[in-house]
């Protein structure tokens, strides 16, 4: 009896002791590994103008770049307090999940299957496909690509794979890395046409006159989609900041920022900051 009293008094022990022990510490957040470390790492691409791509200078350059500058200065104090890793289309999501960028700005396309793996912000650019071909290739139209008599470039990551499957079944495909790959083989001959997002394909289409856009019409070229900031998931604190940096930019405070850089890399108008004059409301 006294052994069996001697048992419970020390699993009740067992239980308390449990009870008030310190909860285990929390995972620091990455906003404030960055802010300890004095520098953002970013990754980025080197090859989508106008978005970020090297200049005639060697310079890193475009909308995505000056992004990155301008949260280093909201963060550090100094928008040179940055260092970027440039990355390829395959590369993109490891380095975010490795912790080896603190996220990514690389005209990333917001879908559903790459939501369950990594973390968004709201989107910055509102973007969609497009499709730029050789002009004396002689088609008009995204349904005339599809011929086995044509080669088409796209980027080797899934949703394009998917895509071109779904709706140019017939042609050849011509899987590459990066965007200045793609337009290199089409301007070379490799490829008939590449399929692009719209900000890139109007830059390219502007700066080539020997290159045209598609009809996407009744395609799902057509459908609007939205590029976004792209970090690890489970970070609250982390994507927090970096989605409501994205809100300020779009619809906010910071919208007459956007509206110059839009202007600068783009070379026209964003669209509006609201779709109402809240001043009525």
């Amino acid at each position: 009896m006294k052994r069996l009293m001697t048992l419970i008094g020390v699993f009740v022990l067992s239980l308390v002791a449990a009870s008030t022990a310190p909860p285990a510490a929390a995972q620091e957040s990455q906003l404030d590994v960055v802010l300890k470390r004095d520098k953002l790492i970013v990754g980025t691409y080197s090859t989508s103008p106008p978005l970020a791509y090297i200049d005639d200078n060697g310079n890193l350059v475009g909308l995505e770049i000056d992004m990155a500058h301008a949260i280093a200065k909201d963060l550090l104090g100094d928008p040179n307090k940055l260092e970027f890793v440039v990355l390829q289309s395959d590369g993109r999501f490891p380095a975010a999940l490795s912790g080896k960028i603190d996220f990514g700005l690389c005209s990333t396309t917001i879908t559903g299957d790459r939501a369950v793996r990594i973390a968004f912000t709201r989107p910055y650019l509102d973007t969609g496909g497009s499709i730029i071909a050789r002009k004396d290739a002689g088609i008009k139209t995204v349904q005339e690509l599809n011929n086995s008599k044509f080669t088409y470039a796209i980027l080797n990551v899934p949703p394009a794979i998917a895509r071109a499957k779904e709706v140019l079944p017939n042609v050849a495909q011509l899987l590459l890395d990066s965007p200045s790959a793609l337009f290199l083989a089409v301007k070379t001959g490799r490829a008939t046409a590449f399929a692009i997002d719209k900000p890139i394909a109007d830059y390219y289409e502007a700066e080539n006159q020997d290159l045209m856009r598609l009809d996407t019409t009744g395609t799902p070229f057509a459908y609007v989609s939205q590029d976004s900031i792209f970090l690890k998931p489970g970070d609250f604190k982390w994507w927090l900041f970096l989605d409501t940096w994205v809100g300020e930019l779009r619809g906010g405070s910071r919208y007459d920022q956007y509206v110059a850089w839009y202007r600068k890399w783009m070379k026209k108008d964003p669209p509006p900051q609201r779709f109402y004059d809240y001043n009525k409301y």
